[in-house]
């Protein structure tokens, strides 16, 4: 158990072997260091004003989506994670890294075969595994085998290639259980 003094007020985190805030900022940091540039600060914004083009989509607005990344996957993942983050329904949904990497002499592998892009949890308790997809892609095989997977063991997964996806799979399984 590690105790955090701030302003005075002691915070017990059970899980950091340090403390995070002292008088230095945060573990030593300064000030810039913890929370970023102006800049990162800027995008942080720009980044939840996005949701709220997720919210009047939520209300029946047909709006059209406009991606600045790298690869339409990417665009359409921060969509759907920030579609699931905004759901009433989910409890907690996090992005599955998977891949390979060569580190030095060693072969690291993150995930496993077939893992889905976002797992998390329904708020009644059921498992959620959405693959996310751009406009024309395909589920590989033991993708497919692993949606099933979920699905047979109780939990919610579905394939999503932007917000609406999304919605119409959560709302169709939400009020079907």
């Amino acid at each position: 158990m590690v105790q955090i003094t701030r302003n005075h007020f002691p915070v017990f985190f059970p899980f950091r072997s340090r403390p995070l805030i002292g008088r230095a900022g945060i573990a030593g940091k300064s000030a810039s260091a913890c929370f970023g540039t102006f800049r990162e600060s800027r995008e942080r914004i720009s980044n939840s004003l996005s949701l709220v083009r997720i919210m009047d989509d939520l209300l029946g607005d047909a709006l059209p989506v406009v991606r600045k990344n790298r690869t339409p996957e990417a665009g359409a993942l921060k969509e759907v994670l920030q579609a699931l983050a905004a759901h009433p329904a989910v409890a907690w949904c996090e992005r599955m890294n998977s891949g390979a990497v060569r580190i030095g002499n060693r072969f690291v592998r993150f995930g496993w075969p077939g893992c889905p892009d976002v797992l998390g949890q329904l708020k009644d308790g059921r498992l959620l595994g959405v693959e996310v997809k751009a406009a024309d892609g395909k589920l590989r095989p033991e993708q497919a085998v692993f949606l099933e997977c979920i699905r047979l063991a109780g939990g919610v997964a579905f394939m999503a290639r932007d917000c609406r996806y999304v919605l119409r799979e959560l709302n169709a399984n939400v009020s079907a259980s």
